[in-house]
C-alpha cells in the first residue's frame, strides 16, 4: 500500500542521505576504551553493545517499515537514544522521533519510510548513549520489479472530438414573463449553492432579488449604490460577484465607476436584512480613469477562488493613453487577486510575479475593453470578448500570462501599424466585423445545462447594437466555428448562466417581462456516438464481457452507493497521451478519453456509462443492457430509465444529472484521484501491485511529486480501519463531489482532507430545513439523532434526499457507521 502517498510522481528518486556518526568508544566504534563488558569495578557504564538490525527489502512504496527488536546490553545506567530519518519504540510503546532514555535489557524496534519508487534505500541511523555510545543503522530498500501494466496502442476506445453534429434550431424564450422591468439590465446572477433566487444588476447603480420560478412578478430591493455611483454612458454599476464562501460569509463584491473618475471594487456584507448596509462597504481595489469608457466592470470568482477583475484602455478612442502593452498599468487587463483577506494579496502563481516590468496582479493583457467575460462551469476555461475600435469585435480564450493584443491588433488584423508582428501575440478563437451594423461584442457563457444536450460545450455570445446572437463550437482540429443563431432584437448587454449550466440573454432595453431570456434549441442531431455498446471499441466483446489490451481496469476505496449494485470500472486514454496529477490528487484526463462504469446485480449486467472528453468537454452516455446480455443500447438520455434484475430496481440517470455529481470543483472524474486509487489490484495479465505504482509504471499516469497528496482512505466495511476514517471516506466518495468549493453544496467541506473543524458542518446550524429536528445540526458532536446529515441520508423524500440522483434506496449500513462516528464525537477538534 502506498498508505499516505500523496501526488508523488513515480519519476521523481527520493535521495536518502546516510548519516555516519563516528564514535569514540563502545564496542559499535571498535575502540579499546569501554567495550560492553564494564570495567568489573563497579564504576558507571554508559557504552552498550553493538546493535545490529537486519537489512529489509520491501515492495511497498513511502510506508512505514519495522526493523526487528533489539535488547540493549552492556550498559548499568540510563542513556540517551536518538534516532535520524524514523522512529524508535521501547518496549512497545509508541513509536517516536524524539530523544529519549532507554536501560539495560529494555528492547527497541525502528522504522522508516519506504521510497516512492522502485530501487531506493531509505536509511536510518539510531544512536544509544550519546557522543560516546553506538550508532546503528537500519535500511530499507524497494524491491526492483517490472511495471505491473505493459501500454500497448489503443486503436479503438477513444472520444470522438465532437458528440455529433447537428441541424439544431437555437432559439430564445422570455423566461420570466410577467417580472416588472429592469431598466439597463447589466447583470443576473445567483448565490453560490443557492439556485431558488436571481440577482439583477441595473446599471444605474440598483441591484434587485427575484424569485427563481417562471412566474415570478416582484422585484425586491437587494442592495442601493446609485447615489455613490456615475450612471452615464458606460459608467455606472457594471459588476457583481458573490464570494464562493458566501453562505457563511455574507461577502457580496460590486464593480462601479464612483462619482469621480474612479473605478472602484468594493465587498459589502449580507447580514440577513435588505437592502445591504452600505456602512459594511470595504474598498478592495479602485482605478482612476483618464475617461469615462472602456472601463471594464466584469468581476467573477474563478474555479481556483481567486477574484479575478477586467478594466479597459481608460477610454477614448486608439489606445490615446497608452495602457494597452503598458504592464506598469491596471489598464488593458485581467487581474487576479486573493481577497481572503483584506488588503487583498496576490496569488503565489500569478504569471508576472518578479517581472520587473509588470505588475503582480496582472494575470492577462492586452485588452481594449473586455465587457462580459465568464468560466466555463465545467473546465474553468476562461472566455474573454473584448470590443473592438471600428472594424472588429473579437471573442478570446484566455489563460494566465497571455498579450491579447491591443492595439497592435484589433482582432486578428493589425491597427497601430499595417505590418505588425503578432509573434508573442494570442489571437481570438472567434471575431466578426461591423460591416452588418455591429458594433460591440458582448461576451457570455459556454452551454452546460441538461435541457438541450445537443449544444453541449458551446459558447454563445451577442452584439449589443444589432441584438446577433452568436455561438462558436469547438471544431476536431481545436479550432472554432462561428455562426449567428438569431436576430434576437434585444440589446444584448450581458448573459447569464444558472447553477445548473443554462444560459440566459439579458435585453438593456426590456420592459416588463422582456429583460431574460432563456436559450433553447430545437430540431433533430446526428450523433458521433454508436447507439450499441459493442460499437464502440471499448470491448473486445460485449457478448463475453471482455476488453482489450488498452482498456485498463481500476478500483476504487471508498465506493459510490448505488442502491446496491456492484460496479466495475474501467478507462482508456489516446496513444501518446497521459493522465495529468492534479495539486490536489485528482487525475486530469486528456482529450479523448473514455472512463467505463458496469453497473451489475446478481451477476446481470445492468448499464454500462461511458463517460467521453470531448473537445467540448465531458459528456455521460448510458447504455442499458438487453435480457439476453449480448449488447447494450444507447438510452435517449433526457428521462431516467429504471432497469430491473428481478426485484432489483436500477435508475439510469438523466445525462444532465450526471454533472449533479460529476462537478468541475471535483474535477469531473469522480474516483480517479490519487487517495481512492491507493491500494493493490490483482490485474488481468495476473500481476496484483498498488494501482498508482501500475498505472505511473506503465506510462498511464505522470509524475505524482508529494506523498501529501493522497489521504488515508478505507471501505465502509473495513473493520482494520479506525471509524472516523471510515466514515470520512464514505463522506469523501458519497457527498464531496457537491460539497466542496466551487460546487453546487459550498456551503459546506466534505473532502477528506479537510479538518472536520473546517467542514462549516460540524455543530453548524443548517441553512436548508431541518427535516423536523429540534435544534439541529448539520453534525451535531455526540448525537446523530439530532445531525441533519444523518436525517438526509435516511430520507428518501424529494428535497430531503442526499444524495439525491438516481437512487431509491437507503445505505442503511453508511447510516448506521456515519451515525456511530457522530455519536463517538466529543467536540469538532
Amino acid at each position: 500500500m502506498w498508505l499516505g502517498y500523496s501526488r508523488v510522481r513515480f519519476s521523481f528518486v527520493f535521495s536518502a542521505m546516510l548519516l555516519l556518526v563516528i564514535s569514540c568508544g563502545g564496542g559499535g566504534g571498535g575502540s579499546s576504551s569501554g567495550g560492553g563488558g564494564g570495567s568489573g569495578n563497579g564504576d558507571p557504564d554508559v557504552i552498550p553493545d553493538p546493535i545490529g538490525f537486519s537489512t529489509q527489502t520491501t515492495t511497498e512504496f513511502d510506508t512505514w517499515v519495522e526493523s526487528n527488536s533489539v535488547t540493549v546490553t552492556g550498559i548499568n545506567q540510563q542513556v540517551a537514544i536518538s534516532v535520524v530519518n524514523g522512529e524508535y519504540s521501547i518496549d512497545g510503546a509508541a513509536f517516536t522521533s524524539t530523544q529519549g532514555s532507554i536501560s539495560a535489557n529494555q528492547t527497541v524496534v525502528v522504522r522508516t519510510r519506504s521510497a516512492s519508487t522502485y530501487g531506493v534505500t531509505s536509511v536510518l541511523s539510531l544512536n544509544v548513549g550519546g557522543g560516546l555510545g553506538v550508532q546503528s543503522t537500519f535500511e530499507v530498500t524497494t524491491a526492483l520489479q517490472q511495471p505491473a501494466l505493459n501500454r500497448v496502442a489503443n486503436a479503438s476506445c477513444v472520444a470522438p472530438a465532437n458528440p455529433g453534429s447537428s441541424n439544431i434550431a437555437v432559439t430564445i424564450e422570455a423566461a420570466f414573463p410577467n417580472l416588472s422591468a429592469l431598466n439597463a439590465l447589466v447583470g443576473l446572477y445567483q448565490a453560490p449553492g443557492d439556485s431558488s433566487r436571481w440577482y439583477a444588476v441595473l446599471q444605474s447603480g440598483e441591484i434587485y432579488w427575484f424569485d427563481n420560478n417562471a412566474s415570478a412578478s416582484s422585484l425586491n430591493l437587494y442592495a442601493d449604490l446609485s447615489a455613490q455611483v456615475n450612471y452615464a454612458g458606460e459608467a455606472g454599476l457594471l459588476g457583481m460577484a458573490f464570494d464562493p464562501d458566501f453562505a457563511n460569509n455574507g461577502y457580496v463584491y460590486v464593480s462601479y465607476f464612483n462619482n469621480g473618475t474612479t473605478s472602484v471594487i468594493s465587498r459589502l456584507t449580507d447580514s440577513g436584512s435588505t437592502p445591504l448596509s452600505l456602512a459594511t462597504e470595504e474598498i478592495v481595489l479602485s482605478l482612476v480613469q483618464p475617461a469615462a469608457n472602456h472601463n471594464g466592470g466584469t468581476i467573477a470568482f474563478g474555479p481556483d477562488g481567486y477574484l479575478y477583475i477586467g478594466f479597459g484602455d481608460g477610454g477614448g478612442a486608439d489606445d490615446e493613453f497608452g495602457h494597452g502593452q503598458n504592464t506598469q498599468s491596471l489598464h488593458s487587463n485581467i487581474l487576479r487577486i486573493d481577497v481572503s483577506s483584506l488588503p487583498y494579496t496576490i496569488p503565489a502563481d500569478n504569471p508576472f510575479i518578479g517581472v520587473s516590468t509588470a505588475l503582480d496582479e496582472i494575470y492577462a493583457y492586452g485588452l481594449r475593453n473586455p465587457w462580459r467575460w465568464s468560466f466555463d462551469q465545467q473546465n474553468g476555461d476562461l472566455w474573454v470578448a473584448d470590443v473592438g475600435q471600428n472594424t472588429f469585435e473579437e471573442v478570446n480564450k484566455v489563460q494566465a500570462g497571455d498579450n491579447l493584443g491591443w492595439p497592435i491588433m484589433e482582432a486578428s488584423a493589425c491597427f497601430s501599424n499595417p505590418n505588425c508582428s503578432t509573434d508573442g501575440l494570442v489571437l481570438p478563437v472567434a471575431e466578426y466585423g461591423h460591416g452588418g451594423g455591429d458594433c460591440s461584442v458582448t461576451g457570455g457563457y459556454v452551454y452546460r445545462g441538461s435541457d438541450h444536450p445537443a449544444i453541449q460545450g458551446v459558447y454563445f455570445y451577442g452584439d449589443f447594437c444589432t441584438g446577433r446572437l452568436f455561438s462558436a463550437t469547438q471544431l476536431p482540429d481545436l479550432s472554432y466555428q462561428a455562426r449567428e443563431e438569431q436576430l434576437t432584437g434585444l440589446s444584448i448587454s450581458s448573459f447569464a448562466q444558472d447553477s445548473a449550466g443554462e444560459v440566459y440573454v439579458l435585453n438593456y432595453f426590456g420592459g416588463a417581462g422582456e429583460g431574460i431570456y432563456k436559450i433553447n434549441a430545437t430540431g433533430a442531431a446526428s450523433s458521433n456516438i454508436p447507439t450499441n455498446l459493442s460499437d464502440t471499441g471499448c470491448f473486445a466483446s460485449t457478448n463475453d464481457k471482455s476488453y482489450p489490451d488498452s482498456v485498463i481496469p481500476y478500483d476504487v476505496t471508498s465506493q459510490l452507493w448505488s442502491d446496491g449494485a456492484l460496479k466495475t470500472r474501467l478507462f482508456a486514454i489516446p496513444d501518446g497521451e497521459s493522465v495529468e496529477v492534479l495539486a490536489d490528487g485528482d487525475f486530469e484526463f486528456p482529450t479523448g478519453s473514455i472512463l467505463i462504469k458496469n453497473f451489475t446485480h446478481n451477476d446481470q449486467f445492468l448499464e454500462t456509462r461511458l463517460f467521453m472528453r470531448h473537445n467540448t468537454g465531458w459528456a455521460g452516455y448510458s447504455y442499458r443492457w438487453l435480457g439476453d446480455q449480448s449488447d447494450a443500447v444507447l438510452v435517449d438520455g433526457n428521462t431516467q430509465e429504471i432497469v430491473t434484475a428481478g426485484s432489483f430496481e436500477h435508475i439510469i440517470p438523466t445525462r444532465g444529472q450526471c454533472f449533479e455529481c460529476h462537478t468541475n470543483a471535483a474535477n469531473n472524474t469522480l474516483g480517479l484521484e490519487t487517495s481512492q486509487l491507493n491500494k493493490d489490484l490483482a490485474y488481468p495479465n495476473g500481476n496484483t501491485a498498488n494501482q498508482l505504482g501500475a498505472l505511473v509504471g506503465a506510462g498511464f499516469v505522470g509524475q505524482i511529486t508529494t506523498a501529501d497528496l493522497i489521504a488515508p482512505m478505507a471501505a465502509i466495511d473495513d473493520d482494520t480501519a479506525t471509524l472516523e476514517t471510515r466514515a470520512r471516506s464514505y463522506l469523501h466518495s458519497n457527498c464531496s463531489g457537491c460539497h466542496r468549493p466551487g460546487a453546487q453544496g459550498s456551503q459546506i467541506d466534505l473532502r477528506i482532507n479537510t479538518a472536520l473543524a473546517n467542514t462549516n458542518a460540524c455543530d453548524i446550524q443548517p441553512q436548508d430545513g431541518d427535516l423536523g429536528i429540534n435544534d439541529p445540526r448539520i453534525i451535531y458532536p455526540g448525537d446523530a439523532s439530532q445531525s441533519v446529515l444523518i436525517a438526509r441520508m435516511a430520507s428518501l423524500n424529494s428535497g430531503e434526499r442526499m444524495p439525491p440522483v438516481a437512487t431509491q434506496v437507503v445505505d442503511d449500513q453508511a447510516v448506521s457507521l456515519v451515525s456511530q462516528w457522530i455519536n463517538s464525537l466529543a467536540n469538532c477538534n
